[in-house]
């Protein structure tokens, strides 16, 4: 009879149950895209509402000359910029009554 040693770990076979095996997660399309969506940051999220408000893609903007993908990403620029003050001008002067 031997004696199993104490200083040895217990390795389960390597032809065990195979229930619990990994199998590749399915995921619908609009998970597809909200994932997408949801790994985006903040900046990515308002390029894509710019180029929307543009009508352009960021496929088509890859596939312009060099002077047309620059005057739309100046254009990206003011409108980012614009919508920075208007954010500004918005919080100035804003009363919060906190006693209710």
């Amino acid at each position: 009879m031997q004696v199993p040693s104490t200083t040895s770990a217990y390795v389960p076979p390597a032809t065990g149950f195979s229930g619990f095996a990994a199998k590749p997660v399915e995921r619908s399309a609009a998970a597809t895209e909200f994932l997408d969506y949801a790994q985006k940051t903040a900046a990515e999220h308002m390029r894509e509402q710019m180029l929307r408000a543009l009508g352009v893609t960021e496929e088509e903007l890859k596939a312009m000359s060099p002077e047309e993908r620059a005057k739309i990403e100046e254009k990206i620029r003011e409108m980012i910029q614009q919508k920075v003050r208007e954010d500004t001008e918005e919080k100035t002067g804003v009363l919060v009554d906190v006693r209710a």
